[in-house]
C-alpha cells in the first residue's frame, strides 16, 4: 500500500516524539521512584539508630514493659525486637506475634554480617507485582564479646511510593499526548510546506508526460525544494517549446505526407502498416490494401521480401515496376533504422509514372511515325530519280510523269516538315501571335469563300447560319484563326462521302462557338480519345491517300488552346462529325 511522504514525516515526528518521551518518562520516574524509597529507607536507618541509642542494652532490661516505653511509634513504621535467632520478643503491631520467626532477607544478612541491612529498590514495580514494605535490620552487639545480643528491625509500606509513581505516569503520559498533538499539528503544518511544492511538481509531470502544457509552478521557498521547482519550471518551458516545434514539425509533415502526389507506406519491424496517405488508396485500390506488407504486395502479383528488404546492407533501395488497372506504378523500397542504427521499419514511396510511359511510348510512335512519313516520299523519289537515270529520262512524257510524282512527294515532305517546325515552336513557346479585335463571323466566311471551288468540286452541299443582327468580335490572331478554320473546314470536305452536306454554324452565349457539321464517314469512339495525337489517324491509308499529315488536328488543338478557347469533336461512324469551337468575346 502506498503511504504518502506527508504521513511519513508526520509519522516520523511523532515516533521521535514518543522515543523522547519514553526515555525522559523512564528516567524521571526512575529518579523519583529511587528518591522516594531512599526517603523511606533513611527513615528507617535513623529509627533503628535512635533506638539503639535508646535502649540500653548494657545496664540490663527487668521486663518488657521498660522496653516499650523505650520504643518510638513514628508514623506507619513498625518496629520489632528480634533475639539472635531472629524470633521477635517484642513489637508494635500484630503482624509479627512474639516467637515468630522473621525470614526477610535482610534480617538474616544483619545475623550473619553482624552489621545493618537494608532491603533493595524494585524499580518499576506496582502495587499488584512489587513488595508492599521496605524493610531495614540492624544488629545490637555485645560490646565484650561481640556477640549479638538482639536484632532491630524495623519495616514501612510503600504504597505512597506506587501512588506517587501512578500520578508521575499520568502526568508524563498526559504530557505526551499533549506533546503528540502539538507535534502532530506541526508535524502537519511543516510537512505540508514540504509535500505541497512536490504534489504540484507531481500533478504537473503527469500533465506534461500526458502532452499537456502547464502554468509555472511558483516557487515559495529558496531551499532545496524551491531549487528543484525552479528547474523544474525550466525544464517544463524547454519542454514545452520543443514540444510546440515538434508538433508544428508533425503537422506540417502530416500535410506534405497528405498532399503528395506520391503514396507514402511505413511499416513497422514486423512488417505492420503504421502510416499511409489517402494516394496509396487511389493507386492500389481499396480492396487491395490491408495492414500487413506480406499482404498486400504478394497479392498484387510482386516478388518481394519484407524480411530481404529490411535486412539488405545499408540504405539499399529496391525499384520494382507495378501495372495495375492500367497505370504504371514505380515502387520504391527504402529500409529505415532506429536510434541504436538497427532496421526499425520499411518505406515504400508509389510513383505514378503512367505518363511517363505514354509520353515515352508517344515518342517513340512519333519517332517512328517521322521516320515513315518521310522514308515514303523519300522512297518515291529515290526511286523515281534510278529509274530518270537509267534511261528513263529519255522518254519525255515518262520523264514528265516520273518529275510530277517526285514534285508531288517533295511538296509533301516540305508540308511534314512545315508542320513539324509549327509544332515544336508551339512547344517551345517560339511561335509569335498578333493579337488584336477580330470579328470571327468574317473569318468564316472567308474560309468559306477559300474553300469553295473544293467544295462544289466535290458535290458537296453546304448551309451556313449566322445572327446577322449579332455580333462575332474575338481577340486573337487573324491568320492563325483561318489557319484551324481551313484545317477543319478541309478535313470536312475531304472525309465527307460524296455527295455530302456541311454545316457550318455560329451562335454567341457566354462564349462564341463555330460549329461545323459534316456527313462524311465519321470516327470511332475508341479513337475519339487520341483524335489529336500527332501522327495518328484513324484510317492511315486513306489519310495519306488524300495527303494528309496527321499533324493537322493536333497544330489546330494548340493555337486554338493559345487564344484561350477550345476545341470539341463528336462523332459517328458513317453519320458524320462535328468540330466545336469556342472562343471568349473581346472584352473592347
Amino acid at each position: 500500500m502506498r503511504t504518502s511522504i506527508q504521513l511519513k514525516i508526520i509519522m516520523i515526528y511523532l515516533s521521535v516524539i514518543v522515543i523522547v518521551m519514553m526515555v525522559i518518562g523512564t528516567f524521571i520516574v526512575y529518579k523519583i521512584e529511587e528518591r522516594d524509597y531512599q526517603s523511606i529507607q533513611t527513615d528507617l536507618e535513623k529509627i533503628a539508630a535512635e533506638m539503639e541509642v535508646r535502649l540500653n542494652w548494657q545496664t540490663g532490661i527487668s521486663n518488657s514493659e521498660d522496653i516499650k516505653n523505650k520504643m518510638p511509634i513514628l508514623n506507619e513504621n513498625h518496629i520489632y525486637i528480634l533475639d539472635p535467632q531472629g524470633r521477635v520478643t517484642l513489637g508494635t503491631n500484630a503482624d509479627l506475634q512474639v516467637g515468630d520467626t522473621v525470614k526477610s532477607e535482610v534480617v538474616i544478612r544483619a545475623i550473619n554480617t553482624r552489621r545493618p541491612a537494608t532491603a533493595g529498590i524494585m524499580h518499576f514495580a506496582n502495587k499488584r507485582t512489587g513488595p508492599k514494605y521496605t524493610d531495614h535490620a540492624r544488629p545490637v552487639n555485645d560490646p565484650i564479646t561481640n556477640e549479638i545480643t538482639a536484632v532491630i528491625y524495623v519495616s514501612a509500606s510503600i504504597e505512597r511510593v506506587y501512588e506517587n509513581m501512578e500520578e508521575v505516569m499520568k502526568t508524563i503520559s498526559l504530557g505526551a499526548i499533549v506533546a503528540m498533538s502539538i507535534t502532530g499539528m506541526f508535524g502537519f503544518a511543516f510537512s505540508k510546506m514540504i509535500t505541497s511544492p512536490i504534489k504540484q511538481l507531481t500533478t504537473s509531470a503527469k500533465k506534461l508526460a500526458a502532452g499537456d502544457l502547464i502554468k509555472r509552478i511558483p516557487i515559495e521557498s529558496n531551499d532545496e525544494i524551491g531549487e528543484l521547482t525552479q528547474s523544474f519550471n525550466y525544464m517544463a518551458t524547454q519542454l514545452g517549446n520543443t514540444m510546440e516545434a515538434i508538433i508544428s514539425e508533425k503537422n506540417k509533415l502530416e500535410k506534405i505526407f497528405e498532399h503528395m502526389a506520391d503514396g507514402v507506406m511505413a511499416f513497422d519491424r514486423e512488417g505492420v502498416l503504421i502510416h499511409t496517405n489517402s494516394i496509396c488508396y487511389e493507386m492500389l485500390g481499396a480492396l487491395n490494401m490491408n495492414h500487413r506488407f506480406d499482404y498486400i504486395f504478394p497479392k498484387l502479383g510482386m516478388k518481394v521480401s519484407f524480411d530481404e528488404l529490411i535486412e539488405g546492407e545499408g540504405a539499399v533501395v529496391a525499384e520494382e515496376m507495378l501495372v495495375i488497372n492500367g497505370k504504371y506504378l514505380s515502387m520504391h523500397f527504402a529500409p529505415y533504422v532506429s536510434a541504436k542504427d538497427e532496421p526499425d521499419g520499411l518505406v515504400v514511396v508509389m510513383q505514378d509514372v503512367t505518363k511517363q510511359q505514354k509520353l515515352d511510348q508517344m515518342r517513340k510512335e512519333f519517332v517512328a511515325n517521322v521516320s515513315h512519313e518521310l522514308r515514303t516520299p523519300l522512297t518515291t523519289v529515290k526511286s523515281y530519280t534510278e529509274t530518270l537515270m537509267d534511261g528513263a529520262i529519255d522518254d519525255k512524257e515518262l520523264a514528265m510523269n516520273f518529275l510530277g510524282v517526285m514534285d508531288k512527294e517533295a511538296d509533301r515532305m516540305t508540308t511534314l516538315v512545315h508542320d513539324l517546325l509549327e509544332l515544336s515552336r508551339i512547344d517551345n513557346n517560339q511561335i509569335q501571335l498578333n493579337f488584336r479585335k477580330l470579328d470571327i463571323k468574317h473569318l468564316v466566311e472567308e474560309t468559306i469563300e477559300a474553300q469553295t471551288i473544293h467544295i462544289n468540286k466535290k458535290g458537296h452541299k453546304l448551309i451556313y447560319e449566322t445572327d446577322g443582327a449579332a455580333d462575332y468580335f474575338i481577340d486573337g490572331d487573324g491568320v492563325r484563326i483561318k489557319q484551324v478554320l481551313h484545317n477543319i473546314l478541309s478535313n470536312a470536305i475531304k472525309y465527307s462521302i460524296d455527295p455530302g452536306t456541311i454545316h457550318i454554324k455560329i451562335f454567341k452565349g457566354s462564349d462564341i462557338a463555330i460549329c461545323i457539321k459534316d456527313t462524311g464517314i465519321g470516327i470511332p469512339m475508341q479513337d475519339l480519345d487520341r483524335i489529336f495525337e500527332r501522327f495518328y489517324r484513324v484510317d492511315k491509308a486513306r489519310s495519306r491517300k488524300m495527303g494528309g499529315t496527321g499533324l493537322g488536328l493536333s497544330i489546330a488543338k494548340e493555337l486554338v488552346e493559345l487564344h484561350g478557347g477550345t476545341i470539341k469533336i463528336s462523332s459517328k461512324v458513317g453519320r458524320g462529325t462535328t468540330v466545336t469551337l469556342h472562343f471568349m468575346p473581346s472584352a473592347i
